[in-house]
């Protein structure tokens, strides 16, 4: 696997120099979750990112709920870490969920050495791989050359853009029954972008949070010709990001719509579709 890689490799690496590695667990629902489950117990010197404060902006009119931070001010942050350009970087949460937001998000600024725990906190635990309450201190002053990697990141003119083409799908990552507009726990409007398949990336997980199994992946995608442009979307980017760590994995060319559905809604122009396409 080229995006994914497993606790025993990790476990076996953290005295790497150039090795980091970053908690990023996050609960949709509950914003303090992440930050309160760093400080009871998290990998060996695993610094902790927050999905909302540190990888997100501050919400506006348009761009979602979970828009784009400010680059320059996300990369002093990274550098006070002592993070460089060419370091290795693991992002782990609960399961694979969230580090794929934090992991997308270090593939746009053009890190080339970045990765997700398969299975993250739950299977390392699981493993009885060591654990702590220590928070480590911050290495040398880090540097980082950015390198915008802009066909991952679409805004919504993009998407609007991109539609117009007949070799571009559309992917909500979400569960079904908010692709189809049955519940919506969120925002204000139910249903899916005009147009979208509907991948949940739930089904690409196994029980025990792990990426599921490649004959599987190929199986969930399988309605999807590889020769298309995809782009995935959720309701504010971590769901999709999953998927779209999934398809650059499986060898499809996709884009994240990082605003998705939060943003999507906030333009009067826009409507959202119900049920399932025909």
């Amino acid at each position: 696997m080229k995006n994914f890689i497993d606790c025993n490799w990790l476990n076996s690496h953290l005295e790497d120099a150039h090795l980091f590695v970053v908690d990023c667990r996050f609960d949709l629902f509950d914003p303090s979750y992440g930050k309160k489950a760093y400080s009871k117990g998290h990998i060996k010197d695993a610094y902790y990112l927050d999905i909302n404060e540190d990888l997100s902006g501050p919400q506006k009119r348009h761009g979602g709920a979970r828009p784009m931070p400010d680059i320059p001010e996300l990369v002093k942050k990274l550098e006070s870490l002592g993070i460089t350009t060419d370091a290795t970087i693991v992002f782990y949460d609960d399961t694979i969920i969230s580090s794929s937001r934090a992991w997308w998000q270090f593939k746009y600024l053009g890190f080339k050495n970045v990765y997700i725990l398969n299975g993250g906190f739950q299977t390392w635990k699981q493993l009885d791989l060591p654990t702590t309450t220590d928070v480590p201190a911050p290495r040398t002053q880090g540097k980082i050359e950015v390198t915008l990697q802009q066909p991952i990141y679409l805004t919504m003119a993009d998407v609007k853009q991109a539609l117009q083409q007949s070799d571009t799908i559309l992917v909500d990552a979400r569960e079904e029954q908010r692709y189809t507009g049955e519940y919506e726990p969120l925002y204000a409007q139910k249903g899916h972008i005009p147009t979208a398949l509907n991948v949940p990336c739930d089904i690409n997980i196994t029980a025990d949070g792990q990426l599921a199994d490649h004959p599987t992946l190929e199986k969930n995608f399988s309605h999807i010709e590889k020769s298309h442009d995809v782009i995935s979307y959720c309701g504010s980017g971590i769901n999709g990001a999953l998927n779209f760590a999934i398809l650059d994995e499986l060898g499809y060319k996709v884009s994240l719509y990082v605003g998705s559905v939060s943003d999507w809604i906030t333009y009067e122009e826009n409507c959202l579709s119900t049920g399932f396409e025909k």
